[in-house]
């Protein structure tokens, strides 16, 4: 492992040496007339040195150039350590090739290996063997001619030679055997930190490409550790040690597929990447990321919730998220002391809990999935299994927040009442899961500034964000899930309690608080409401400082909420009234979206309908809503309508004039105002590609708080401004997620079975079909391909682990050059690529387009769930048993010793392909299709 600080301390103390000696020498020996400065002396010393002035030159020189050469050795040795850490060029030599016919590809093989090193980023792209270009003065006097005999130019010439330009030193050796896998790659990696130590290895693939890209993974898995690139995610638990090159493959391999909006095969390589490392949270996070942009929002809470306990001794996070202002006061050095230890063993936990909280805040993903019960096989048994595990973790951690709504005081009824409600009862689900949130992000807000002084903490969640979403968005969601409560009749009914918990425990230390557990019953037979978490006596008022409970109290108490209120504790969380307060895109950013999420007041839920019982506050909400929501001019044309300046003019001849929209009633106008304000804001201050690129992803379509503002033609006028597009612009629906997959299970079927076609087609020529055997284990892949549908049918594509196996499947069943060609297996689509069917209706149609667009979605994705179906039905069932009936008719003329006719075998592979052009033909009549109309630049720069 490089120590670059050991090498800085002897570099710096070899130079001000050598500094101190030649003032030392040009301060004794002062020459006539000049002035006696610290500045000049060094200069002095150097002269007297060099011209032999002075009472001992011969000593003075002798001990001058000593430390001279120490402090050559000391910033040599420093030149080597920066080119070991950074890590430096890596001069990779031309392969050797061994082969006994001398006819492996050299040129080419070390091209595809210096370009595999090149996409991981671990070095700058230098291959070699001749030197790099010069970079500083000792490269430019190299060239000094050597016949001049003076000993200056000789020390020019040697010095750049000693001097190092690389860091690691790449050779390999081409090699071929008779098993199987017969092309290997012998690799050596040397490095010049140390005395050139070496490691090598040689690896063996299938073709020489495979054999190549293995050899390039293992020397990157070799390098990396020592590298400063070991100190960032994902690899801080590998610095300095061994790093597995499957790891690495894995992990590259799935980052690469991600990439490229593959997220099937993305987190099938990423589940062999945390077998190798069960405990890298880094890489859980980026499982969840994937899992997010599937839609599998229970999985990714479960990923988060799994990292978060990962390697925790005796529970501490779970004290920690419930300890009390007075408790941290009351111990303050073992609570800093205990904080700051975790955060230094755990630096990945900042962005993983506030991961992890806005996941457990955005309750109309999560919930909706907690209770959905449309599972069929493994997919069921798997989230049967995610929901009894969450449920036991979050009966365990979060009981405190429901000690105020349970049937009697104390924990155990507590955690009785909330395990009750995690299994019946959705709006009590919701409310619990966002007073949950909002003490994580109050316990986060808190420990940030601990965080400050552990190295390699900070990231995007800064101070302002985070107090934006503990006292304004947090409040904001809470109060919606009270409201839709309130609207269920605060179902399970509450019944009053004489005391209850407000802490985390009441043995007496402080953290147990007694407080109301509600109000007596109405008339009428109503249940009564349960006390606040922000009131007094709330289940949070124990653990919160007054100031923050109080404004989220009062956010909490108002819904809808009304702009004035809203626009003032925005500004309040931001801090704009103080002018050195610089505002990121992270912060314009949530502000965008608390605007827009209380837009949902005003809003009727179309998924939604009133229920049978509902309360006078709950009828009042829904009736609220619904006037509202008629009132709202939400008619779609073709393009969107620009907003005019002044009314227009009175026709003056027979043409009718294009409608016009009307001004947003007086209660939404403010919020989009505001809302598209921050975004712009926010975009104004992006400036890298891909932060643009993801937050555009963002804005159009993952984030669920903008789902309102898509709704209306403010935000059509902000998407084409900023995203312009030559199509017609449509509105989203609010669950964007569910017509990507749906297209995106169309594209990997249809594409999938034309594949199998053609490979049986090739099949059916005599050359191959001569061979019973291989045919025997073609039928074997193709019965078990034909199950793996079965299973992608009846589950309508749902279950990721399906969609992975069939891809698997048939790359081991068609020709790798094949699958290149047709860019197998797609890309989950964007939304802005999607044409759905009867969307042209949709553009002409009159009012409530919302609507419209909603049923649109939905609909289409019902006909690709009723096109598997019949899959399912009629072709998958029965042609997965004729490749049995037609594998075990071969078995038994091969048992025989029989021969296999040439017709026989044609015709198996001839049923064969026409089975797969049915599934084809079947999934390509109707739904969802992926516009790929757009030029490809790379072709078109071919041409």
């Amino acid at each position: 492992m490089p120590r670059t600080g050991r090498a800085l301390a002897w570099q710096l103390l070899g130079t001000l040496a050598l500094l101190a000696a030649l003032v030392w020498i040009g301060r004794a020996h002062l020459r006539a007339g000049r002035p006696d400065t610290w500045l000049v002396s060094p200069v002095d010393g150097l002269a007297i040195a060099l011209g032999g002035d002075g009472p001992h030159p011969m000593r003075q020189r002798l001990g001058l150039l000593l430390l001279a050469l120490i402090c050559f050795a000391a910033w040599r040795h420093r030149r080597r350590v920066r080119l070991a850490y950074r890590p430096g060029p890596v001069d990779v030599h031309e392969f050797t090739d061994a082969t006994p016919d001398r006819s492996a590809p050299v040129d080419d093989l070390k091209s595809q290996f210096c370009q595999r090193l090149s996409e991981t980023h671990i070095y700058p792209p230098y291959a070699g063997p001749a030197d790099p270009p010069p970079e500083t003065f000792l490269d430019v006097a190299s060239g000094v001619d050597p016949r001049s005999g003076h000993p200056l130019a000789i020390l020019l010439q040697m010095l750049p030679r000693l001097w190092p330009k690389i860091g690691y030193r790449v050779t390999g050796v081409l090699q071929v055997r008779a098993q199987e896998p017969c092309y290997g790659v012998s690799a050596t990696v040397t490095s010049f930190l140390g005395g050139g130590r070496s490691a090598m290895t040689t690896q063996w693939g299938g073709t020489w490409e495979e054999a190549t890209r293995r050899t390039a993974y293992w020397v990157l898995a070799t390098i990396l550790p020592v590298t400063r690139l070991a100190r960032a995610a994902p690899w801080r638990n590998w610095c300095g040690r061994e790093l597995p090159a499957a790891l690495f493959a894995a992990y590259n391999k799935g980052k690469e597929l991600q990439d490229r909006r593959q997220f099937d095969e993305a987190l099938r390589y990423y589940g062999v990447a945390l077998g190798l490392d069960p405990f890298n949270a880094d890489l859980r996070v980026m499982v969840a990321s994937v899992q997010e942009e599937m839609g599998l929002f229970l999985d990714a809470l479960d990923t988060y919730q799994s990292a978060l306990v990962l390697r925790e001794q005796g529970g501490w996070y779970d004290d920690h998220v419930w300890t009390t202002r007075a408790d941290r006061l009351r111990h303050l050095p073992r609570h800093l002391l205990g904080t700051l230890r975790y955060l230094r063993r755990r630096p990945d936990s900042i962005k993983l809990r506030y991961q992890y909280a806005c996941t457990l805040a955005y309750t109309e993903r999560t919930v909706h999935q907690w209770f959905k019960q449309d599972g069929v096989g493994d997919r069921e048994k798997v989230r049967r299994q995610m929901r009894q595990r969450l449920e036991k973790a979050f009966v365990d951690r979060y009981w405190p927040v429901v000690v105020t709504f349970a049937d009697a005081p104390g924990e155990p009824a507590a955690k009785a009442w909330l395990r009750r409600v995690l299994r019946e009862f959705p709006e009590a689900t919701r409310v619990v899961f966002q007073i949950a949130a909002a003490q994580e992000l109050y316990r986060l807000r808190e420990d940030t500034v601990l965080a400050w002084f552990v190295r390699a903490t900070r990231s995007e969640v800064t101070h302002s964000a985070l107090l934006l979403l503990r006292d304004v968005w947090a409040p904001l969601r809470l109060a919606k899930a009270w409201h839709d409560w309130a609207a269920a009749g605060w179902q399970p009914a509450h019944r009053p309690a004489a005391t209850g918990l407000a802490g985390r425990s009441g043995d007496g230390d402080g953290r147990g608080r007694v407080g109301d557990g509600g109000e007596p019953a109405g008339d009428g037979g109503e249940p009564a409401a349960p006390v606040g978490p922000f009131d007094d006596g709330g289940c949070l008022a124990g653990w919160w400082r007054r100031g923050p409970r109080t404004r989220a109290r009062t956010l909490s108490r108002e819904w809808p909420c009304g702009g004035v209120l809203l626009d003032r504790a925005i500004r309040r969380a931001q801090r704009r009234r103080w002018p050195r307060h610089s505002l990121r895109s992270f912060d314009f950013y949530n502000a965008a979206c608390t605007y827009a999420f209380a837009l949902k007041g005003y809003f009727p839920e179309l998924e939604r309908t009133a229920p049978a019982y509902l309360s006078a506050a709950g009828r009042a909400l829904w009736r609220g809503r619904r006037l509202i929501a008629d009132a709202l001019p939400l008619a779609y044309a073709p393009r969107w309508h620009r907003r005019p300046a002044a009314p227009p003019a009175a026709p003056t001849g027979p043409v009718a004039p294009e409608p016009t929209p009307h001004p947003l009633p007086r209660p939404v106008a403010p919020l989009v105002a505001k809302a598209v304000e921050q975004l712009r804001a926010a975009l104004a201050c992006t400036e890298s590609g891909v932060a643009a690129d993801r937050l555009r992803r963002w804005i159009l379509s993952s984030e669920p708080d903008l789902a309102p503002l898509r709704r209306l033609q403010d935000f059509g006028y902000f998407e084409e401004e900023v995203y312009p597009s030559l199509k017609v612009v449509l509105p989203r629906p609010d669950k964007v997620i569910n017509s990507r997959m749906s297209a995106y299970a169309k594209e990997l079927l249809c594409q999938g079975a034309v594949l199998l076609e053609q490979t049986w087609h090739d099949r059916a020529l005599p050359p191959q079909t001569a061979d019973p055997h291989q045919l025997i284990r073609w039928l074997d892949l193709d019965a078990e391909t034909w199950d793996t549908l079965c299973r992608i049918a009846l589950d309508h594509a749902r279950y990721w682990r399906d969609r992975a196996e069939f891809i698997r499947l048939l790359r081991e069943a068609v020709d790798p050059i094949r699958i290149a060609e047709a860019r197998f297996p797609p890309a989950i689509p964007r939304y802005d690529d999607l044409c759905l069917a009867g969307a042209d209706r949709l553009v002409g149609d009159g009012s409530r387009a919302e609507e419209n667009i909603e049923r649109l979605a939905r609909h289409n994705i019902a006909l690709v769930d009723r096109r598997l179906n019949a899959i399912y039905q009629t072709v998958a069932e029965h042609a997965g048993d004729g490749s049995l009936r037609a594998r075990r008719r071969l078995a038994e003329l091969d048992y025989r010793g029989e021969p296999l006719r040439g017709d026989e075998a044609q015709g198996i592979c001839t049923r064969q392909a026409g089975r797969w052009h049915q599934v084809a033909e079947r999934m390509r009549e109707t739904g969802p299709v992926v516009d790929t109309s757009g030029l490809d630049v790379l072709r078109l720069q071919e041409r």
